[in-house]
């Protein structure tokens, strides 16, 4: 009978942490966070008219740190150093360099990735049409497609 009391008592203290973590998410100044689980990129041939892609996904963890970022491309690669290291561990950086006809499937996420607040693809496409900055937060299984001229992202 003592065992069942303690089992019983176990099990409620589980289902309220459990609510505890479903709450949280309703309170006020809670702030979303990334649905994106993975990650598949796909570079058919004549993709950036032919060249090599730099890739980066940048995961941001909080929303001041998400209005330092840069909207296109290349002002990233630009201040790509700069923004590493003034943000720290504030940001995670995923950094591929992709060629024509290559599919990178998976590709491998932060670990503390799924805190992030905002998850942008910058790609150093060639045609200025590639040269925006992508925003891939709120999809749970993202495919990039690197084109001839510019990036397109679906759910898979």
């Amino acid at each position: 009978m003592r065992q069942i009391l303690i089992l019983l008592a176990l099990a409620g203290f589980l289902a309220a942490l459990t609510a505890c973590s479903a709450i949280s998410s309703l309170l006020p100044g809670h702030q979303a966070t990334t649905r994106l689980s993975s990650v598949r990129v796909a570079a058919p041939p004549g993709a950036n008219l032919n060249s090599a892609i730099r890739l980066d996904l940048v995961f941001v963890y909080a929303n001041a740190d998400v209005a330092m970022l840069p909207k296109t491309s290349p002002d990233w690669f630009a201040q790509k150093a700069a923004l590493q290291n003034g943000l720290g561990k504030a940001m995670d950086v995923v950094s591929l360099q992709v060629p024509p006809a290559m599919v990178i499937d998976p590709v491998k996420l932060p670990d503390k990735g799924g805190k992030a607040i905002a998850v942008y693809v910058f790609a150093d496409y060639l045609s200025k049409d590639g040269q925006a900055r992508s925003d891939i937060t709120q999809f749970r299984h993202a495919v990039i497609w690197l084109a001839a001229t510019q990036v397109t992202v679906t759910e898979q």
